[in-house]
């Protein structure tokens, strides 16, 4: 008896690194779900169309901003620009 109890538990606790995996590589979609919404505005009130879409076109400039810096410290950390 002693054995068998044993091996439920062991796979058991199995079953739960698993979930627990699967639960943390999930997450990487519903961040990248979180900032897909967070950049077409869906915080934003909906019912003012000068609001919203003033809250996407800053938000857009910020991240398209944010990627121009990103890429322009690659390139001068590697020494393709800049000297």
């Amino acid at each position: 008896m002693g054995s068998a109890q044993k091996r439920e538990e062991r796979a058991e606790a199995e079953s739960r690194r698993i979930l627990d995996r699967v639960s943390r590589e999930s997450e990487g979609s519903s961040m990248m779900t979180r900032a897909r919404d967070h950049i077409a505005a869906r915080d934003a009130e909906q019912n003012d169309p000068i609001e919203l879409w003033g809250t996407r076109i800053g938000r857009a400039i910020a991240v398209t901003t944010l990627t121009a810096l990103i890429l322009w410290l690659l390139l001068y950390v590697f020494g393709i620009i800049g000297g």
